[in-house]
């Protein structure tokens, strides 16, 4: 088999595991409860997290992780040659980021992407998570809104990346580079609802729980 076609199959990989809906499965098991149809809708640990408690967004939250490293790691074992091996992590990565937020089972509705996209950066450009995560706690800590911290934290992501490979603590990658910056447009997208209601002043903040239906 190619080095492309092995990149190709990274990426639809990637997308394979990006789809395993962990906020789905968990609010079936916790609550037989269907997130699609409880609050926004999404499948996320936010959304899981007004419906169902934190003990459950957490379970969440760590499965969407786990589903970002998995599926870059995938992407490193599947091609080593050094020119390719950067199209294929970066590939998975949206894979998984757009698997996350269309899975084809369940019709499309899936969640944000943020948590995937924070795993796959986990072994893509690991650096970023100095600046892209505390950016995320103290924005929520400061606005109590999730949407602004997620948004922030794919900025800073990017920021971060470029901070460090300018400092020289890192290399850069162009390719990487790129993942990254379309993974902040992916999670960008996904939260066109939340910049709305940001704008408005009506995006909901942390303490507003979603009851579930009986």
């Amino acid at each position: 088999m190619t080095t492309l076609v092995l990149t190709l199959v990274a990426g639809a990989l990637g997308y394979g595991i990006g789809s395993i809906s962990s906020g789905y499965i968990v609010g079936k098991v916790y609550r037989n409860v269907d997130l699609r149809r409880v609050g926004s809708g999404s499948t996320g640990a936010t959304n899981t997290l007004r419906a169902l408690g934190p003990g459950a967004a957490t379970l969440v939250a760590l499965f969407d992780v786990l589903k970002g490293i998995a599926a870059v790691w995938v992407a490193r074992s599947l091609v080593t040659e050094a020119g390719w091996s950067s199209y294929a992590v970066a590939l998975a990565g949206l894979g998984a980021i757009a698997g996350h937020c269309w899975p084809a089972i369940l019709a499309g509705r899936g969640g944000r992407g943020v948590a995937t996209g924070l795993g796959t950066a986990v072994l893509i450009a690991w650096p970023s998570w100095l600046v892209s995560v505390p950016a995320f706690v103290i924005v929520i800590l400061v606005t109590r809104m999730v949407s602004l911290g997620s948004l922030a934290a794919a900025l800073f992501m990017n920021l971060g990346y470029l901070a460090f490979a300018a400092a020289g603590l890192t290399g850069f990658d162009p390719v990487i580079q790129g993942y990254l910056a379309i993974g902040a447009l992916l999670v960008t997208w996904r939260h066109r609802p939340n910049i709305v209601r940001i704008l408005k002043g009506t995006e909901h903040r942390l303490g507003e729980r979603t009851a579930p239906p009986a």
